[in-house]
């Protein structure tokens, strides 16, 4: 038996002592590498410090190169059986000199149909995580090979740092951090290419993955929005934002191909939804888009809001708002018999009902000014329900989505913030709600802080927007730039990772002015 070694040699990187000052200013949570900035916490070609490359099969997870989801541990490295020629099938077994490795088995050549050769392993470059696309692309920790080429189960916005990462639903594991504009405040994807709706700098970016790669941003191909673009929602060729600030939606349309990475995005009609209006979200029902209204800052500004407006966008040059439905008449319960507005803010639909989250808030003072709601329309009666989520476990309501046969909704509760960077101090009555098929209320969870010495080291935790991936809830901290994972089973949410071990995901760096770090979106490709 011959003896080699599949190891790759480690990769190069320039040396940063003695260089002169290039003007490189890495953001939180990566550092200065070469020519550029890693993030030694999760990049494989740079764990734990510049230069310092995972081998063949492995991931870098915590700074620490470990073995790849799919790998057996062999002899200190780690080895696909299907494919390893020094393991070809178990660990230990070799293949001759000149022979390779096919599905666990010594061959002459590569005769599977979807099999490449890479130096002595047959592997298929549309799932081999280490050849993804071609020999040597190996995909990064929260990454698998979906046809060709490294993606992530869910991608999550940072918006204090201007980043993104992706995350893997089964190992947990988080890509490295990427730069992604200023302040990504909403995501979505068309055609394999990640579009971030930036809160700061008023565009829609683009980013791909490159086999092999980490999202790349395409500075050519952004596109300007209106002010604080808060959700975007792809529809084939078009994208359309709604302009919180600018009280707007816009309508996006994708060109021909023109050759060059990214896609051809070009602004093609702009709907004013009036002054004060604030819209916030968007869903889509046939040829219509219905979007809640939220309202000014204020009592007499908060009128132009608290409704749904439906847009026809059967022409999409031509979109207009054909009916109104309004939330004001709705019993909000407010406590104590004071003020409440409605204060719609995220929707989505369910079984052609359309679901939309009150905040329900004093329209002065932006406290919880009754339980958290949710209101029920019919879209073709426009017949409002409103469905008490229970002052017991939700005020504030942030985010609506389906979960299962029913919905998931997360509760930001009521907040006690102070000093000059608004330190989140308290948060009451936040979490998660989960209604069944019949709107009623059968679980919900509460974050519960660990007992913690330092109270530095237990942040509280903020629920934001969320995704949902494998009957898996991923919920956002929009104080400390976490993941809490909750699953649904007959003894309600399970809560996987989270605040009550101090164990929720790490997935955002902190902004290095105010220490916060907001996970803005939780998006599921």
């Amino acid at each position: 038996m011959g003896s080699r070694s599949m190891v790759v040699a480690p990769l190069v990187a320039v040396a940063v002592l003695g260089c002169p000052d290039t003007g490189i200013v890495c953001r939180e949570g990566t550092n200065r590498c070469g020519a550029g900035c890693a993030d030694y916490s999760s990049d494989r070609r740079n764990c734990g410090g510049c230069g310092q490359a995972c081998a063949v099969g492995q991931v870098c997870v915590a700074a620490q190169c470990v073995c790849q989801a799919g790998t057996t541990p062999c002899e200190g490295r780690c080895a696909v059986l299907s494919s390893d020629p020094e393991a070809c099938g178990a660990c230990g077994r070799s293949c001759a000199d000149g022979l390779v490795c096919e599905r666990g088995e010594c061959k002459v050549a590569c005769t599977a149909g979807l099999s490449i050769r890479c130096q002595d392993s047959c592997v298929d470059p549309s799932t081999d995580p280490a050849n993804c696309g071609g020999c040597g692309n190996a995909c990064q920790a929260g990454q698998r090979c979906v046809a060709g080429g490294c993606t992530s189960d869910l991608v999550v916005a940072c918006f204090s740092s201007g980043q993104v990462a992706g995350l893997s639903a089964s190992t947990l594991q988080r890509t490295p951090l990427a730069s992604l504009g200023s302040g990504p405040a909403a995501l979505a994807s068309m055609q394999g290419v990640l579009l971030a709706a930036d809160g700061l700098d008023r565009r829609l970016t683009q980013a791909d993955v490159p086999p092999g790669e980490l999202w790349r941003q395409l500075p050519a191909r952004a596109i300007a929005t209106g002010a604080v673009p808060n959700q975007l929602l792809v529809a084939q060729d078009l994208v359309y934002v709604v302009n919180a600030e600018s009280g707007t939606l816009q309508v996006v349309r994708r060109g021909p191909p023109d050759g060059d990475a990214g896609l051809p995005l070009s602004t093609i009609q702009e709907l004013v939804l009036g002054p004060n209006t604030f819209p916030q979200g968007l869903v889509k029902l046939g040829t219509s888009l219905w979007i809640p209204l939220y309202g000014g800052f204020g009592g007499a500004a908060s009128d132009a809001g608290q409704r749904l407006v439906e847009v026809d966008v059967s022409t999409p040059t031509s979109p207009r708002v054909v009916s109104d439905v309004s939330l004001a008449g709705l019993d909000l319960r407010p406590f104590d018999g004071g003020s409440a507005a409605p204060r719609p803010w995220a929707i989505t639909s369910r079984a052609g009902a359309l679901y939309v989250a009150l905040n329900n808030l004093d329209p002065d003072t932006y406290q919880p000014a009754g339980p958290g709601l949710l209101a029920r329309v019919d879209p073709s009666t426009r017949a409002v329900q409103a469905i008490d989520l229970g002052a017991d476990a939700c005020l504030n309501p942030q985010w609506v989505a389906r979960f299962g046969d029913g919905l998931a909704v997360s509760c930001g509760g009521r907040a006690a913030y102070t000093g000059p960077n608004f330190v989140l101090t308290a948060v009451e009555r936040a979490g998660v709600v989960v209604l069944d098929a019949q709107d009623r209320r059968v679980a919900t969870w509460s974050p519960t802080p660990p007992t913690c010495p330092d109270a530095g080291a237990c942040p509280l935790f903020l629920p934001g927007r969320f995704g949902v991936k494998d009957a898996r809830l991923f919920l956002a901290d929009q104080n400390a730039g976490r993941l809490t994972v909750l699953e649904l089973s007959d003894a309600g949410l399970v809560e996987r990772r989270g605040p009550a071990r101090n164990d929720a995901l790490a997935v955002c760096p902190p902004n290095p002015t105010s220490g916060v770090a907001n996970v803005s979106d939780v998006y599921v490709p």
